[in-house]
């Protein structure tokens, strides 16, 4: 199982933003004209008010021209776009310095495995760390067998080489069992919880009209999000979810009805996209 796991995780394919959110070329010129760039970098944070008000009507033209309605916006209040990849971003999308390129819901970057860990394989990269981390647990318990045997045959001298051997593989087995294969499990169980990624622990994703929104729906909803429909165990695709849209709990209950995942009726069947609605009176 720990095998599979770690063959679904490195091929089942990266979530990547879809061409739908790359905006035109004139679209594009016209956002990069009024953003100031520095050492080769468009540098955001040092635009004037003006520069942010010209780029916050630009990228909702973008939107309105690739037809997608995002909730997420940046640390200065836009609507998310990648001036490397030239596209906007999907809520709880993150642009990879490794790969240098935009992953949809994206978690991290895995230097173990050298892939980035995202929508599309993070239940896969979960189980290959539980899967892996019973292997170890289980080398562990099978090697106490030596121990034992040598307290009740009692050759000392005799079998002192293999009771070292064993010693040292229980204690190596024992600390990397714990760290980082036990720890990861439990960080990533408290990620859950939280309906959390990686890198979303240290930078919040912000959401508009209530900075205090996130995208915590509950536990067990949280679990399912990840692990989807059932076969939680097994690494085979279970999602239920586009890896591009999600549901937002709001502080401010009368903003629940600004952002819903609906149905488009242009959409593949079971596409969810977000929908905005006009606020009732």
């Amino acid at each position: 199982m720990s095998t599979w796991s770690l063959a679904k995780t490195l091929f089942s394919g990266i979530g990547r933003v879809p061409e739908k959110y790359r905006p035109s070329k004139e679209l594009e010129d016209r956002l990069k004209a009024v953003t100031p760039i520095e050492k080769d970098r468009y540098v955001v944070e040092k635009s004037t008010t003006e520069q942010l008000k010209q780029q916050n009507i630009i990228l909702e033209e973008m939107c309105s021209q690739c037809r997608v309605i995002v909730a997420e916006c940046d640390n200065v209040g836009r609507i998310k776009y990648c001036y490397e990849c030239g596209h906007l971003k999907p809520d709880r999308t993150r642009h990879c310095s490794s790969c240098g390129m935009c992953s949809v819901k994206y978690d991290h970057h895995c230097p173990w495995i050298n892939c980035c860990v995202t929508h599309t394989n993070y239940k896969y990269f979960l189980l290959y760390v539980v899967y892996t981390s019973l292997l170890v647990y289980f080398y562990l318990l099978t090697s106490l067998e030596g121990v034992i045997r040598y307290f009740i045959i009692q050759k000392w001298s005799e079998d002192f080489g293999k009771i070292l051997y064993y010693v040292f593989s229980f204690a190596a087995g024992g600390v990397f069992g714990y760290y980082p294969l036990g720890e990861l499990i439990i960080f990533h169980y408290q990620l859950i919880s939280l309906n959390e990624t990686t890198v979303e622990q240290t930078k919040p994703a912000v959401l508009r009209f209530d900075g205090a929104a996130d995208y915590n729906m509950g536990r067990m909803n949280n679990f399912r999000a990840v692990f989807g429909w059932g076969v939680w165990m097994w690494p085979i695709e279970s999602s239920e979810l586009d890896g591009l849209h999600f549901d937002i709990r709001y502080v401010n209950k009368h903003n629940n009805i600004r952002f819903v995942r609906v149905e488009q009726e242009e959409s593949p069947p079971n596409e969810l996209v977000t929908g905005q609605t006009s606020e009732k009176s």
